[in-house]
């Protein structure tokens, strides 16, 4: 019985030292040293014969060179630029109040606007980011920008969006968009955030 007792309690300490870590490392990007390098190609290394002496040519070799190298090789096509891109309509960004995931009034005109928009590009896709201030616990902003976010999809869908255009994500207080510490860079973290994927 007491070797029960003692593996039970082991599991549990094994459990609580877990939940320790992964709340404590919650929202944190570890990075390594392999992360911040970039691999940049370069040229195969030549092998290079000891006895062999590499003689640079004269400058008459060379342009004598490039004189055969412009005469012997057509010059390609030129290619038209392509036509200026429309650059896309801009979707606005929808604000809440502190601790709560209810569409405000406000916010029901620009996700109008956002649905007409939508509405008139049927095969544009769009993802709803859901953000938060920097108060409170990292999980319980993660799921309160989720709750967000879902607000936000339901009104477009109750407007006639299609369900299959709208994907939702939460970035709970990961991502500011205002770094500074008062209640109007809080409110301009309060939102959901409307980008394409």
């Amino acid at each position: 019985m007491s070797l029960k007792i003692r593996r039970q309690c082991d599991m549990l300490i094994l459990w609580l030292i877990v939940l320790t870590i992964v709340s404590g490392c919650g929202g944190r990007r570890i990075t390594t040293a392999v992360e911040d390098q970039a691999f940049r190609p370069g040229p195969s290394p030549v092998p290079v014969d000891e006895v062999t002496k590499v003689v640079p040519p004269t400058r008459v070799e060379e342009s004598e060179v490039r004189l055969a190298e412009r005469s012997s090789a057509p010059e390609p096509p030129a290619i038209p630029a392509p036509p200026p891109a429309e650059p896309p309509a801009e979707l606005s960004d929808v604000y809440f109040d502190f601790d709560q995931y209810a569409i405000r009034g406000d916010a029901r005109s620009a996700l109008k606007r956002n649905a007409d928009l939508l509405k008139s590009q049927p095969n544009q896709k769009l993802v709803i980011e859901g953000h938060c201030d920097e108060r409170g616990t990292s999980a319980y902003n993660l799921v309160l920008g989720e709750r967000r976010a879902q607000a936000a999809k339901q009104y477009l869908q109750d407007l006639g969006l299609a369900l299959s255009q709208v994907q939702i994500t939460s970035y709970g207080k990961e991502r500011p968009f205002c770094t500074e510490h008062s209640e109007a860079c809080w409110q301009s973290n309060r939102r959901t955030h409307f980008r394409q994927p």
